[in-house]
């Protein structure tokens, strides 16, 4: 889960949202019906936006939002949608989501607050073009019950699995960090003892997993991430396989042969991905 600033100042947004199709006035009235906050802290940062406007709201729909976006009210992602006209999607179960960290082959994951205890989370969110589609679902479930048997300071942890309706969610661990394959790709190639550091804390990890019978089978450098304390997490346990006869394969169910990403594929695991230990 990337590193996500969700009062950024960044302006590269404005640019995206140029099409905006409301007006400042419907922006307001949208921001009202997202709840995204309440009725008094809305009022309040529309007096700051008047002080700092000579008395007057901008009439600019792009500049209203950014000013918005100044006052903490809203997040830069929530701006993109409200300014197409969207006010609706904004929270999952206990939790406001604040932006969209990243996709995946198999779903999308999204930076969110707990509305009581004011954690930030990582929610995974199962796409309902999936539902339809063999082992989306089953794989789906399948990873949350692989994450929430570990407990390990190397693992992502999950806190809790999830729907409503047809939309089924991970709440998981936020990690303020980059994976390392983006690190690697922004800086190059790191030096010598922060990548055994790096390592030695992923087998620790991996440890774990396989001491309880989980086996990853999909072990890259986009799914280690680095918090900012240097930290590593493991993640994405998509396509864990239970070593123990008893723990169904799924992948095995749905008739699914090879497994992993193939610059990172054991030998093993290429000719059958269902007996690698």
């Amino acid at each position: 889960m990337m590193n996500v600033q969700p009062w950024s100042k960044s302006t590269a947004w404005i640019k995206r949202a140029n099409m905006a199709t409301v007006s400042a006035e419907k922006l307001i009235e949208l921001v009202e019906k997202s709840q995204l906050v309440t009725p008094e802290a809305l009022q309040q940062a529309l007096s700051k936006i008047r002080a700092e406007h000579d008395g007057v709201l901008p009439s600019d729909p792009v500049a209203l939002a950014k000013a918005l976006q100044k006052q903490k009210v809203v997040t830069r992602w929530h701006c993109e949608k409200l300014l197409q006209g969207k006010y609706k999607g904004f929270f999952l179960g206990n939790h406001k989501l604040l932006g969209h960290i990243g996709s995946g082959g198999m779903s999308s994951v999204y930076l969110a607050e707990h509305m009581k205890m004011h954690d930030l989370r990582a929610i995974k969110v199962l796409p309902q073009s999936k539902l339809g589609k063999s082992s989306y679902l089953a794989r789906f479930q399948q990873e949350a019950k692989a994450i929430a048997s570990l407990n390990h300071p190397n693992v992502v942890r999950a806190h809790d699995i999830d729907n409503e309706g047809n939309t089924h969610y991970i709440v998981m661990e936020y990690v303020d960090g980059d994976d390392l394959q983006t690190i690697v790709k922004k800086k190059g190639p790191l030096p010598f003892d922060k990548v055994a550091d790096y390592i030695a804390q992923a087998a620790h990890g991996l440890q774990h997993a396989h001491d309880i019978g989980l086996i990853h089978r999909d072990v890259k450098p986009a799914n280690v991430l680095i918090n900012s304390k240097g930290k590593v997490k493991l993640l994405d346990l998509g396509l864990a396989l239970f070593s123990d006869d008893s723990q169904a394969s799924l992948t095995m169910d749905f008739n699914d042969k090879v497994l992993g990403t193939a610059d990172y594929l054991a030998p093993e695991q290429a000719l059958n991905s269902h007996k690698v230990d």
